[in-house]
């Protein structure tokens, strides 16, 4: 019975329901003989329904999860994590008088490089600033979030200028200079590594990938849930989409 709720939930809340809407259009108009118009909206129905089911989104992210695999050593002389979102305004953990959060997107990197940190005990260079005026800071917020965690200060440095993966590379570069590290391990989403990556390598920056916050499953089996629109597919897809287009920038 819950599976039944899940799929019902699928066809009453977008892009589900704009799927249904548009297919009962469709037949309407073909009811109304206005075949031609019917067949259009039914292509638009059909490829709205493409981008919106899980095979095709987590594909496209798969494409990019796959070209980075974690190292089984940790070896390097500092960690390098990009943000990747946050808001401001709103209540935290940390206390009252913190008044921002990080994305999930941030925090899942935060996390990982925390556990990085646990198994082999490296200086943490964050980067990542506030991209929006109604955003937060988000290096400022992830020193915040990483010193909770059990971090200690004096192993965080921090880059809290960039607003983009490219101002990452170029400030972080500068940073690892300055400080005289040789082999970063650059902690990123494992979405977003393939542009990171490419960005470093334009600073003359060879970094050791060590991608997380993988979104794509990897050998599970096949199910009808497959064949159901979400939006969460097409956020994936969107994602993807990202990706590939930042890979334009020079």
């Amino acid at each position: 019975m819950i599976y039944v709720l899940k799929a019902l939930y699928m066809f009453v809340l977008p892009p589900g329901l704009f799927i249904v809407l548009m297919l009962a259009v469709s037949v309407w108009l073909l009811y109304r003989h206005q075949s031609k118009i019917a067949w259009v909206l039914l292509g638009f129905t059909a490829l709205l329904y493409l981008v919106s089911i899980p095979p095709v989104g987590e594909s496209a992210l798969r494409s990019l999860e796959s070209r980075y695999e974690p190292p089984a050593a940790i070896n390097g002389d500092v960690y390098v994590v990009l943000t990747g979102g946050a808001v401001t305004g709103t209540p935290d953990a940390s206390g009252p008088h913190d008044q921002s959060s990080l994305s999930q997107t941030t925090m899942s990197r935060m996390a990982a490089v925390v556990e990085l940190y646990a198994r082999k005990k490296l200086p943490i260079l964050i980067s990542g600033g506030q991209v929006y005026e109604n955003s937060g800071n988000e290096g400022q917020i992830s020193k915040r979030a990483l010193i909770a965690m059990g971090v200690p200060q004096t192993d965080i440095l921090l880059e809290d200028r960039s607003r983009t993966t490219q101002e990452n590379a170029v400030n972080s570069a500068q940073m690892l200079r300055e400080h005289g590290f040789q082999h970063p391990i650059l902690v990123t989403s494992a979405s977003h590594m393939v542009r990171a990556v490419k960005h470093f390598r334009t600073q003359q920056v060879t970094v050791t990938p060590y991608p997380v916050a993988y979104m794509a499953s990897r050998g599970a089996g096949w199910s009808a849930r497959q064949l159901l629109p979400s939006s969460i597919a097409m956020d994936d897809l969107a994602l993807a989409m990202k990706e590939y287009l930042g890979m334009l920038q020079p």
